[in-house]
Order: C-alpha cells, then structure tokens, then sequence
C-alpha cells in the first residue's frame, strides 16, 4: 500500500529546482505563482478565473487565465487537497483534518465549514448547484445537498484512501484509490460498488470522464486504465512512462493532458489511445493539471510551480478546409455562464438538427434544425433562466448522432 505522494516544500526545494525551471519545453512557460508551498489541485471557473490550493491552507487566485496568482486568506493552516466550484460563486475546498472551507464570491473569501469528520480529504465534485461528493481518508465518502455548507457521511465498502471522485451526470460516479480501488454508484452515491481493475498492488490517483461512457484513470508506476461503459469494466492502456502519475484531464473527447512525479507530462490528442511524452523541464512534483480554455492548460505542483501551455489550433475554428469526417466538440466556455459555443464539423452538406437536454432527458432548447454546407461551424446556446447543472447536447447529421455534456453554472 502507498498513500498519495506529497513531497515536502521549502525554500531550498524551490531553489534547487529553479535552475531546471529555466530548461523547460518552450510550450510550457513558468508562471510565478508567488508561493514556495506544494500546490494541490487547480480548477478554472471559466477561461480567466482559477483557483490553487495546497499546503498551509494555501489559495491563490488567477485572473488571468493562470498568468499571474494572488494569496488568498483560507483562515486555515492545514493542507488543501482540493477545490471545487458548485456555481461560478460558491464552492469549496478541502484537506487535512476533515477540513473544508468554502466560498461564496468566486474564491475571494473563505469560511469554514463543519465536515463531521477527521479524516484526510482529497477529491470533490458538484453535479449541480446543490449537490457535491467528497472523497479521502479510510473509506470517507461525505455528501452535501445544500451547495456544501452541510455534508454527511455515506456507506463506503473499503476503508482505503480514495484520491478522486467524478460524477458524468447526477446519478452515475467513480471514485478512484488506493491498492487498484474504483468505486462506482448509479444512484447518487447512497450505494457504492467495487470494481475489477486488475491491479491490487497498485494505487490509482484520479480519473476523468471524457462523456458519459468513456473514463480514464491514472496511477502509479504510468498506471493507466479506461473504461468505455461509464465505469462499469476497466481496460488496461500504455502510457509510455514509469513515473507515478497523479491528475488527468481532457479539453475535450481527443485532447488531454496527464502530470505526475518527477516533472512528467503526457498528452494525448486521441482520446487517449496513444500518449507523448512532453518535457516540462523540471524534477518537481505535478499535483494538478485543467485546461483553463480551449487553447491553454495550467499545471500546478510541489513548492508552488505553475506551468502553463497554449496549444495550436486547439478551437476548432473553421480554416476553410472541408473536414473528413463529422465532429462535434465540447463547447467552450464549460463550465458557461450564461452563454457558450458549441463548434461541430460537417464533411459534405446535409440536414442537420442540435438539441439540449436537460439530465432528465427533456428537450430545453433546439439550436439547429436545417440544411447547412459542409465545412465547421459554430452555434451559441444563451440560457439566462436556466437552472445550474449538467446539460446534455447533441447532434444529428444524417447517419451521424454524437452527444457531449456541459455545465451551466450561475
């Protein structure tokens, strides 16, 4: 058994590896974070706003799109292992000693809140406005319906460390652990089930569902594992590294980004049948890495490194080359608030029909029901009035039907 590797930050740790820092691959620039304290988790609200947390209680926050960082007072001291937004304003994060303090102004102020319990705390989400998952320590899973200013304990069936957990729509989530652990619920969280992964000996660190079928999750020693039916069998992958890694995260279907020990960053620009290695130019720890919009990811990690990358042609903005095949991708921004794009790519011309769903299945809004010329296109979904929480949209293009989920957070 091995618990999640956090490596202790210093002023010499940051010192040593400055040098290093200076090597890195041109696409990924060192941001100056303004803090030497191990970075944990990264979450963007949209394409400019972002939070850090990490070691001390340590918050920082960008508005910039991960350029610069400004301190935030958390009122704590312990570590913060995660962070997580519910809306574009409420949110949480959460750590060591059960903690979890939580925001109400984008991350400009923080408060704590009772967890009920003293476990370490690592991975969190929000389906919605309301309802959020908390995962750590000995088993603790801990649920809230109330926007996370109250949270109770579930039934867990193991009593290892659980790193992450990822809900692909308001029913159906993974949690992910140590000794090869993968948890899965269809209702919610009030029951969860062991999954075979074929690896005991090994821990896995977080997963990410690419759609509401297809998950990816990452580990030790380049573990890697996918799962195409929404968590319920997981396949082994080749990753092309040895090194333990610790976050994964996906633009969208084909692009993605996996960090972990030793500086390591592979990406995938395939949904994750393939990998590359890509230099970050540094030995230190990355914890944490999010794609802060369609063209930049941020990287955050031991003795506050932040690295950033803009990717090339990563929109999706037609060049006037008449795509081979259909293509839907993921909106931009997402999470949105009130509007989003929602870019698609059509290989000859054809009747054409985009719809959004709410979780429930019903129609809330047809964006396109019309014959249009081959080549890549765009349309906007505006939802003033629609409520928070997950979206599904889809298109049909003759043969053609491909679906992909958002988030509407206010």
């Amino acid at each position: 058994m091995k618990t999640r590797i956090v490596t202790i930050a210093s002023v010499l740790a940051a010192l040593v590896c400055f040098r290093a820092d200076l090597m890195a691959d041109p696409g990924w620039v060192l941001q100056a974070s303004g803090s030497v304290h191990n970075l944990m988790e990264v979450h963007f609200i949209d394409a400019t706003a972002g939070l850090a947390v990490g070691e001390g209680g340590a918050i920082l926050r960008s508005t910039d799109g991960g350029a610069t960082w400004d301190l935030v007072p958390s009122g704590v001291t312990a570590m913060l292992n995660a962070v997580e937004m519910a809306t574009t304003t409420v949110g949480i994060a959460d750590g060591a000693d059960g903690t979890i303090v939580r925001t109400t102004d984008g991350g400009q102020t923080w408060n704590t809140v009772s967890s009920g319990s003293n476990a370490i705390l690592w991975g969190a989400c929000f389906t919605d406005d309301k309802n959020g998952t908390v995962v750590g320590q000995a088993g603790t899973i801990l649920r809230t319906n109330d926007g996370g200013l109250t949270w109770n304990p579930q039934n867990c069936p193991t009593n290892v460390t659980l790193f992450e957990v990822e809900f692909v729509d308001a029913l159906t989530g993974t949690v992910v652990g140590q000794d090869g652990t993968i948890l899965r619920t269809v209702d919610g969280g009030a029951h969860w089930v062991v999954q075979a992964t074929g690896e005991p000996e090994l821990d896995f660190h977080a997963v990410f569902f690419l759609n509401a079928t297809k998950g990816i999750a990452v580990g030790e020693l380049g573990l890697i594992r996918v799962t195409s039916d929404g968590g319920a069998t997981w396949t082994s992958q080749a990753s092309l590294t040895n090194n333990t890694l610790l976050a994964v995260h996906f633009y969208d279907e084909l692009r993605g980004t996996a960090v972990g020990v030793n500086g390591t960053i592979i990406a995938t620009t395939d949904g994750g049948a393939t990998w590359e290695t890509q230099s970050s130019g540094t030995t230190r720890t990355l914890n944490e890495v999010f794609y802060s919009a369609a063209n930049r990811i941020v990287a955050v990690g031991e003795g506050g490194i932040v690295l950033t990358k803009t990717l090339e042609n990563a929109t999706g903005v037609d060049n006037g080359v008449t795509p081979l095949a259909f293509g839907l991708d993921q909106n931009y921004p997402n999470p949105f608030n009130p509007s989003t794009t929602i870019r698609f790519q059509l290989p000859a011309a054809g009747h054409v029909r985009i719809s959004v769903f709410d979780m429930l299945g019903r129609e809330v809004a047809e964006l396109v029901n019309e014959t249009m010329e081959a080549g890549g296109h765009a349309v906007s979904f505006h939802a003033p009035t629609a409520s928070s929480g997950m979206y599904v949209y889809r298109i049909t293009a003759g043969a053609y039907t491909a679906a992909r989920v958002m988030t509407l957070l206010k």
